[in-house]
């Protein structure tokens, strides 16, 4: 079966299988996790920032009987690096979803069984079919990984200086899955989230092409695409661009009082004349146009129903990139959700659920309302949308991926949408390296969706700061309480990992992970957390004046650690590598120990003053501003202890008698232990 699949590669293209080698930047080269920046520059803000750009046009015309699209390009690739370049690296991504693929291998590893035994028709494959051609002159492909073809390497015709550019010509066919994951086809529905020649991004430290497996996402390098897409007259279109030619047929499909789609063929200016493009009898020719983007990704079906609004908004700062005052919102959903579903399942409760999540959940301005939601809320943490349109499509996949401008998600909840329309800017505007650094994109984007929905533990302190209870552990609000059971759980879970010897730190290289659910733990839970604790090391305000400025700084741009530590010790006026360092680079647990309490009662100026001192010692292999409380008639009173020392002594001055010292009593910190130091002291 390889060998057939590896024979089919081959087609037209002159493809080299290269001896099985160590790609740049991979094992055993790199290490594991990184020990210096791999964009921010040495200044540690944006001087003598640097990046690659990526220009893309496209044409591609979809067969739908067959699955399969038919395409040509040409990549527009600039160095702007200071180092001369012999070769290019792209990825084919498609190819992961497949037999003989480094994805299906984790797979059969781990004990899942997706794509491994599939066969012709049902596989995703992508393939050259002519030679690409480098300014005009044939270049070999070599895929050094082979089976696994997710990885390819062109040797260019002659070096390119810094400066220079070349021009690359493709010509290949894609085709999805018919197993749905981050790519699918269903009958005349498809999702073309992999589907082209992405270059791999060159940054400081060299070429990052990786194989793509369940375990890590993308990293792309930021152009402009010019996409025209050529389907079948009655298809409907969602992409990740602004439609600025050609039907994409939302008019056609639009729900009844829905407002009529706003298409924006003028957000851009100066857009290039269009392609020549053939387009047969029975078909339309759409054209998409993407700036500021690192990736071009689009879904079709001529099921889809169309919903719209305007998000119209006062741009509230000067950026480097403009923002349009009228962002065009799309959504696209499954008019056709019953028939789909019985294609998708047999079983009739699965069926339900599933017009519940393709429909129901999305008509009548429901898909529209949360989108607005998510919207609003991110530019208030944030700062302004960047881009002019936002399409979210019901995909065949569940869950939900992100693209610029685009969201696929599997469903219409509020907290997806945050999610996935979060990681447009933790992942399309600020471009970090998710196969080497999730935690940057899904552990923040994961905390953007609890503090959306109010389920962070800096909130859960402030209402009961607010509150101001006796026993903050067990608090009169049942809501707030069950919050604060929740919060604990979670700690509880991680801290569990920690001792079972299974936590890895959340730094490390994707692929490197003990297993797909140990990365998920890692990046998505633990990153989640480190933000948690962040949140609390830097106080409700100067986080938020973080995410603005890191916002402002370094959109449109690669950012790494670096980039986001160096912004967060501005701000904050506090060192802050010692955070950073065991959070990213290893695994554990905030563990502080409070004891020997002393309560001294004095008399100072004709005024009966208590004075309670305490030791506290960092158990732990986390450090942490660790709060302390004490406890009088009138309520609390809270210090934070130095996280830069392992043993301490704590002091509080009282005009009350105290009768009890708390570590953490308002549970802000990720500390699985601090509960179990609530002591009662002597009264004097």
């Amino acid at each position: 079966m390889l060998f057939r699949l590896a024979s089919l590669l081959l087609l037209s293209a002159r493809i080299v299988a290269a001896q099985p080698g160590v790609l740049p930047n991979q094992q055993p080269i790199a290490p594991r996790v990184p020990p210096r920046a791999a964009s921010t520059p040495p200044s540690g803000d944006t001087v003598g920032y640097w990046q690659q750009r990526a220009d893309y046009q496209i044409v591609a015309t979809l067969d739908e009987p067959r699955g399969v699209i038919t395409a040509t390009g040409s990549l527009r690739y600039v160095n702007r690096s200071p180092d001369v370049l012999r070769e290019l690296w792209v990825h084919q991504h498609l190819n992961a979803f497949r037999p003989g693929s480094k994805w299906s291998a984790t797979d059969e590893r781990e004990g899942r069984v997706r794509f491994q035994e599939l066969r012709d028709p049902d596989y995703a494959y992508e393939r050259f079919t002519a030679p690409p051609r480098v300014n005009g002159r044939e270049v070999a492909v070599e895929y050094p990984l082979s089976p696994d073809s997710t990885v390819a390497r062109l040797a260019l015709p002659a070096p390119m200086a810094p400066g220079d550019s070349v021009r690359v010509e493709f010509a290949w066919t894609a085709r999805p899955s018919t197993v749905p994951r981050r790519q699918a086809r269903r009958g005349r529905s498809f999702d073309f989230a992999q589907w082209y020649p992405k270059v791999a991004v060159y940054d400081r430290d060299g070429w990052k092409p990786n194989a793509l497996v369940p375990a890590g996402e993308f990293y792309g390098e930021f152009g402009a695409f010019d996409v025209t897409l050529v389907v079948p007259t009655d298809q409907t279109i969602g992409a990740a661009g602004v439609p600025v030619s050609g039907d994409p047929g939302y008019a056609r499909v639009m729900a009844p009082g829905s407002e009529r789609p706003r298409l924006a063929a003028q957000a851009y200016r100066d857009v290039p004349p269009a392609p020549a493009v053939r387009v047969p009898t029975g078909y339309k020719a759409v054209r998409f146009i993407a700036r500021n983007v690192h990736h071009f990704a689009w879904s079709t079906s001529p099921g889809y129903r169309y919903e719209g609004t305007s998000y119209v908004r006062a741009p509230s700062q000067l950026y480097r990139f403009p923002i349009w005052d009228t962002v065009s919102v799309h959504v696209l959903y499954r008019a056709d959700a019953a028939y789909d579903c019985t294609r998708a399942t047999g079983d009739a409760a699965e069926q339900k659920l599933c017009v519940d999540r393709s429909l129901t959940q999305w008509q009548g301005g429901k898909a529209i309302a949360q989108t607005r939601t998510a919207l609003r809320w991110l530019e208030a943490l944030y700062g302004d949308y960047p881009y002019p349109q936002i399409t979210v499509v019901k995909r065949i996949d569940a869950s939900g991926t992100e693209f610029p401008m685009l969201l696929m998600n599997g469903e219409a909840s509020l907290g997806l949408t945050v999610h996935e329309l979060g990681h447009v800017y933790t992942y399309g505007i600020l471009a970090n390296n998710e196969w080497q650094s999730g935690w940057m994109d899904e552990g923040l984007s994961s905390y953007q969706e609890m503090l959306q929905a109010g389920d962070s533990r800096v909130l859960l302190a402030a209402r009961l700061e607010m509150a101001n209870e006796r026993n903050p552990a067990q608090p009169a609000d049942a809501a707030v309480r069950r919050l604060r059971a929740r919060l604990d759980s979670m700690s509880d879970e991680q801290a569990a990992t920690v001792r079972e010897g299974t936590a890895e730190p959340i730094g490390s290289r994707a692929d490197l992970f003990g297993s797909f659910a140990v990365y998920n733990a890692s990046v998505y839970d633990r990153g989640q957390s480190m933000y948690q604790a962040l949140h609390d090391v830097l106080g409700e305000e100067t986080f938020q004046r973080v995410l603005r400025e890191y916002y402002a700084m370094w959109q449109f741009r690669h950012v790494d650690r670096w980039a986001m530590q160096t912004v967060a010790e501005r701000i904050s006026e506090q060192t802050l590598g010692w955070f950073f360092d065991q959070w990213v680079q290893q695994s554990g647990i905030i563990d502080y120990a409070l004891r020997a309490p002393v309560v001294r009662k004095e008399q100072v100026a004709g005024r009966f003053r208590w004075v309670v001192t305490a030791q506290l010692a960092r158990v732990g292999r986390y450090r942490h501003p660790m709060p302390v409380g004490v406890r009088t008639a009138t309520g609390w009173t809270l210090l934070r202890a130095d996280p830069l020392k392992d043993a301490q002594v704590v002091q509080f001055r009282l005009d009350e008698a105290p009768d009890a010292l708390w570590l953490d009593p308002y549970g802000s910190t990720e500390s699985p232990t601090a509960r179990f130091y609530r002591l009662a002291l002597p009264s004097r």
